[in-house]
């Protein structure tokens, strides 16, 4: 194709590893659309970076191969962002639970405040998540029942993903999820930047009787490329004071409870 030729190759490679390195993940369907190149062009480049060791490829895509020393970090950064906030927000979402519930848990920094806050003399709660982080938190608690998906493990968020995770989350009927966002709002809804996470967390909010979207105010008006549910899926936002009057006003309007910590 003539247009393929528009980058260059060492140039449609960097931006590619710069994706990976923020998303963990890419598709080639979705870099044929950015880069404006066939499917065969991209395909090889993927094929360079992985003999170059900074991806592997796998059907549909690639994935990051990080090291683990960097994605730590990258992890520990995210946590330390607006940390006092989430730990606020964590501390307030345990109102919400109940003994004897089914709860998902989605994979994040701030849910995993969540389960760092579960009070210790609960008798009995299940906790189905597709984190490693968040499960291995949660086994310190044994009234908790811990379920985890099959699945493919994406290393950038420890999380687990892929058709086998859905199948597994389609097997309960949760009364309620505390979901992530990378950002929201009125408009568009909760979203996301990774398209192997996105079904996931679709699944969860559907096999949910309640949805409690966790997430500071810094992530208010920020839409990104992919929707998980719209606005109205969503039964209570809990967010912190970054989150200002008129905006939670609009999503109060839009139907949320809003709550501000």
């Amino acid at each position: 194709m003539t247009h393929d030729n528009s980058l260059l190759a060492i140039e449609r490679q960097r931006r590619i590893l710069d994706i990976l390195q923020r998303q963990g993940a890419v598709r080639t369907a979705e870099l044929t659309k950015l880069m404006k190149v066939s499917a065969v062009t991209i395909r090889s480049d993927l094929g360079e970076l992985q003999k170059l060791g900074e991806c592997e490829i796998i059907w549909g895509g690639a994935v990051s191969k990080m090291p683990a020393s960097d994605q730590d970090s990258l992890l520990r950064r995210r946590g330390e962002l607006n940390a006092a906030s989430k730990q606020r927000i964590g501390r307030k979402a345990i109102d919400f639970i109940e003994v004897g519930q089914t709860i998902f848990i989605d994979a994040g920094t701030t849910t995993l405040e969540i389960v760092n806050n579960l009070p210790r003399n609960l008798e009995y709660l299940r906790i189905v998540t597709p984190s490693l982080n968040i499960a291995v938190a949660a086994t310190y608690y044994p009234y908790v029942e811990l379920v985890m998906p099959g699945g493919v493990l994406r290393n950038l968020t420890r999380s687990l993903i892929g058709a086998q995770t859905i199948r597994s989350f389609e097997m309960f009927n949760a009364d309620l999820v505390f979901l992530a966002s990378g950002g929201f709002s009125v408009e568009n809804g909760v979203t996301t930047g990774n398209i192997l996470e996105v079904e996931v967390k679709r699944t969860m909010v559907k096999q949910a009787n309640s949805v409690i979207l966790t997430a500071d105010g810094s992530k208010y008006g920020h839409s990104l490329s992919l929707n998980v549910a719209p606005i109205s899926a969503i039964d209570t936002l809990i967010s912190d004071e970054q989150l200002g009057e008129a905006a939670a006003e609009k999503l109060e309007n839009a139907g949320l409870n809003v709550i501000r910590v």
